[in-house]
């Protein structure tokens, strides 16, 4: 079987660069067509399996293949489409009941693959055999079960082996899901539990499978997970009376996990959306350089104490420490909020409006123009080679630099954070490309004063209330820092509650919390050798970027 694959692909790739790649081999096609449109919905085709089985817009391919080795064939339909060279497709898979062949599974993948990477469809044509066992277990008579593979989120544009910090990265760099409260391992759909994962643990999704059967609403998760002695994200290490580390024995497990959203989140790094957020931000910063027109950036910090409750608008923003972008020139239609830091270019002037566009929200839209609101961004004056990207649905961030040589991008340090959330004197994280403004060794934080504290100079309801280490203010008083600790806090900040949280839920005010030494590490990473100090800030000479997604 291998040997025949083998052949029929590379018989592929020589019709491939003939431009003849509907002609490749079935079990090749087979092999080539199993990426698809991420979400993609089950095709309606009738249960019991006819020779004119058809979908419109979509071409077939029937084979037989025995998956579970009983000496029985199954009789697989492979029905496909393609655009611009990526390749969509549903694998059904009919079993022998009763002498019928009956529509028993339907398999997709999470992603779309290109028709040049046959290598990378052998793999995923492997995870349907492999899984097959896995995803065929308690099948009832005439049930049909859903199934979605999930790939590898990295690419070839990305490369990983040039980390420079990795203390706090996790091993699975995948698609998890973070257990909320605890969840059970099943060794099957309604199976007996072989383990139980407690709170903020993240097993591998290695793929989710939903059923036709009636009243069966459950989606299931069939996931690895790698029990440690201490899975907090921490890491912290075990040691003797003597001071040794006392070495750990893994114990790796698969399972199925229910899918309740009370009880489990999908997350993931996902590396191919950050890096496409990144590209639009550069390609808009290449393109307006080419035709010599300037970058800004906004210049709305005003202090959250003076905010009004507003609503987000359809990027998730509300109108703190932003100004407002209108959809009209004369402030009518749709308005969008615009953060602090937000780079963007002016394309004219209406109505004595400028007329913009921004890299993250598009455009155009109409701002108002008011002195101070705005300034040129002097230090981008080619492709951004640095970035951060900060995804607060995973509560995971990155931190790529950009080869300007290969054009690809190098993952320096990744981990989980904690970012902002809506709540009284609290706001979510923004989200845009905002141009880093600089950073500093401290962050301090302010509480209701009380009587005796000494107050702020103009605020006498206020006092600093602790801080935290390191500090880089990214959009308005959104900064990345460390863990907050109160003024006479005394001991390890990885023992305190507020490092327990990483990697958890939304729980800051606004800004992004790290481990002090992954902020320190960012710090350095940011600086580099930039000698522009202001007072006890230091402005990076070379243009840093968050994108938060």
């Amino acid at each position: 079987m291998t040997k025949k694959l083998d052949n029929l692909i590379e018989a592929g790739k020589e019709k491939l660069k003939a431009k003849k790649w509907r002609k490749i081999g079935i079990v090749a096609l087979f092999n080539t067509v199993v990426g698809l449109n991420i979400n993609a919905k089950p095709l309606n085709l009738p249960k019991e399996y006819s020779e004119n089985i058809s979908v419109e817009g979509h071409e077939n391919e029937v084979f037989d293949y025995d998956f579970n080795n009983d000496g029985i064939n199954e009789k697989v339909v492979v029905t496909y489409n393609s655009v611009n060279n990526a390749i969509g497709a549903v694998i059904s898979i009919y079993t022998n009941q009763g002498g019928k062949d009956m529509l028993t599974y339907q398999v997709t993948f999470d992603k779309k693959f290109s028709i040049m990477e046959l290598q990378a469809m052998q793999k995923m044509f492997d995870k349907v055999k492999e899984y097959y066992p896995e995803y065929s277990k308690n099948i009832q008579p005439n049930e049909t079960r859903y199934i979605t593979i999930y790939g590898d989120n990295k690419n070839n544009d990305i490369i990983f082996d040039k980390v420079k910090f990795n203390n706090h990265a996790p091993e699975n760099t995948n698609n998890f899901l973070f257990i909320k409260n605890s969840a059970s391992l099943l060794e099957a759909p309604y199976g007996n539990a072989v383990a139980h994962l407690g709170f903020s643990e993240k097993p591998e999704i290695l793929f989710d499978m939903v059923s036709d059967v009636a009243n069966s609403n459950t989606k299931w998760y069939f996931t690895e997970f790698t029990k440690k002695g201490d899975t907090n994200v921490t890491r912290k290490e075990k040691k003797d009376k003597n001071g040794k580390v006392i070495a750990e024995n893994p114990t790796t497990i698969k399972g199925f996990i229910a899918g309740s959203e009370d009880n489990v989140s999908e997350r993931g790094f996902y590396w191919n959306k950050m890096i496409n957020r990144i590209e639009i931000v550069n390609n808009f910063i290449d393109t307006a350089l080419k035709a010599k027109e300037d970058l800004y950036i906004i210049t709305e910090y005003k202090p959250l104490s003076r905010d009004k409750p507003s609503k987000k608008d359809r990027f998730g923003n509300k109108n703190n420490q932003s100004i407002i972008g209108y959809t009209k020139a004369n402030k009518e239609g749709e308005i969008i909020n615009i953060p602090d830091q937000t780079i963007f270019k002016i394309i004219g002037e209406e109505n004595n409006m400028l007329k913009i566009e921004t890299p993250f929200y598009g455009g155009p839209y109409f701002i108002e123009k008011t002195e101070g609101t705005y300034q040129k961004a002097e230090n981008i004056k080619e492709k951004v080679n640095k970035f951060i990207a900060i995804d607060p649905h995973s509560q995971t961030e990155v931190l790529f630099q950009r080869n300007p040589e290969t054009e690809k991008y190098e993952v320096v340090t990744y981990s989980y954070v904690t970012t902002g959330k809506d709540g009284w004197g609290s706001y979510e994280t923004p989200h845009g490309a905002f141009l880093i403004a600089f950073t500093r060794p401290y962050m301090t934080f302010t509480r209701h004063a009380r009587a005796g504290d000494k107050t702020l100079p103009g605020r006498s309801d206020l006092t600093i209330g602790g801080s935290a280490k390191y500090a880089v203010r990214f959009s308005g008083g959104g900064y990345m820092h460390g863990i907050p600790v109160g003024l006479n806090f005394k001991g390890s900040t990885l023992n305190t509650g507020t490092a327990q949280k990483i990697g958890t839920y939304k729980d800051s005010h606004k800004c992004v919390r790290h481990f002090d030494d992954q902020i320190e590490f960012i710090v350095g990473w940011i600086n580099a050798d930039s000698k522009i100090k202001d007072r006890d800030n230091t402005i990076p000479e070379e243009p840093v970027i968050a994108v938060v997604l």
